[in-house]
């Protein structure tokens, strides 16, 4: 289902972006908001899928971007500083002409796909942008960025696909022509939101023997097989220090505070150090969880009492062990590169 619309534009979009609905927003296949807001268990997913929903959830989203001390800024800056390298080694690996479409996997509000899309038209590599999002929220305001983005050589197409990418189809995605190859990106930590089996083996599947992945992590420094109960106090602090923040409590509180009628001023919060979810040895799970919930359901006037809700989780690697997982899940790393406890890599299917 395609929907072209106008924006004025400057930008290197020409102005018209192709907006499309991806089957599970309709076809029964997705629950429907009544349904997940009337159940916590549903709701509140840790791997955050309903955490970026509604104009609410999307803007607690932004405001953790715009905390200092998540590092948002510094991800977008480490970044664009390894992007000329990814893109030598992606000539290097291709040994031909190459033009990319870029597709970006969860854009959010497309900071970290413009410096990208940039870097490729500086090139003259950039053939189109594709971001798939389900919040409708942050993928419209990815796609303002890019339309209304000025300064590239050329217009490229715009493409705004709503739908949750953790279950890309072989329909979902148009084939580049020739000589374009795919990259897909998944950046904005997101791998560590998941059990990094299944959602890199769906990427796998979506991806051609051609196509490559951009794929950012956090790294931790405690070496092979952290000791996760055994920390030292000022090394657990380190370790939740870009995420014990009144903004990131807010915003993984979000889909309560629009399914209840408490907040998150009403509950504690704590941070559990574990190995449960992860499948990359040595990786440590940072699950934050509220304690002490106690409202009324917004919609339907249940009352709720949890002791204990996880709300949301993240993952740090030890780089060495993440590198060598990363080719048993089926992928060969083209190139990589670590500053700042960032880890960048870009692969192809093995």
């Amino acid at each position: 289902m395609t929907s072209p619309s106008a924006i004025p534009s400057p930008g290197g979009s020409d102005g018209r972006v192709r907006f499309l609905v991806a089957p599970s927003a309709w076809d029964g296949s997705g629950s429907a908001p009544k349904d997940v807001y009337d159940d916590l268990d549903r709701l509140v997913r840790p791997d955050l899928r309903n955490h970026y929903a509604s104009p609410l959830c999307a803007h607690r989203w932004l405001d953790v971007c715009d905390d200092p001390g998540y590092g948002h800024g510094e991800l977008i800056a480490r970044t664009e500083a390894a992007l000329p390298l990814v893109i030598a080694a992606l000539r290097a690996d291709r040994g031909a002409p190459l033009r990319i479409a870029l597709t970006s996997l969860g854009p959010g509000d497309g900071s970290l796909d413009e410096p990208v899309l940039r870097a490729l038209d500086r090139e003259a590599l950039l053939a189109s942008y594709h971001g798939i999002d389900s919040s409708f929220e942050l993928l419209c305001r990815a796609v303002r960025r890019i339309a209304t983005a000025g300064g590239f050589r050329a217009p490229f197409p715009v493409t705004a696909i709503c739908g949750d990418f953790t279950g890309l189809g072989p329909g979902m995605l148009e084939t580049p022509h020739l000589p374009s190859v795919r990259l897909f990106t998944l950046t904005g930590l997101t791998l560590g939101n998941h059990r990094e089996s299944d959602l890199l083996a769906v990427v796998r599947g979506a991806m051609g023997e051609r196509d490559y992945l951009l794929l950012d992590a956090r790294l931790h420094a405690l070496g092979t097989n952290p000791e996760a109960n055994a920390l030292a106090p000022d090394v657990r602090a380190a370790l939740l220090g870009n995420y014990d923040l009144a903004s990131q409590r807010r915003f993984v509180f979000g889909p309560l505070e629009l399914a209840t009628l408490a907040t998150d001023e009403n509950v504690g919060f704590g941070y559990e150090l574990t190995h449960r979810v992860t499948v990359v040895p040595s990786a440590l799970n940072l699950v934050v969880f509220c304690t002490g919930l106690s409202t009324t359901m917004r919609f339907t006037g249940e009352p709720v009492r949890r002791d204990r809700l996880d709300l949301g989780i993240t993952t740090l690697y030890h780089l060495p062990d993440l590198t060598a997982w990363l080719r048993t899940a089926g992928f060969a790393p083209v190139w990589h590169g670590e500053a700042n406890g960032i880890a960048l890599f870009l692969l192809k299917r093995c």
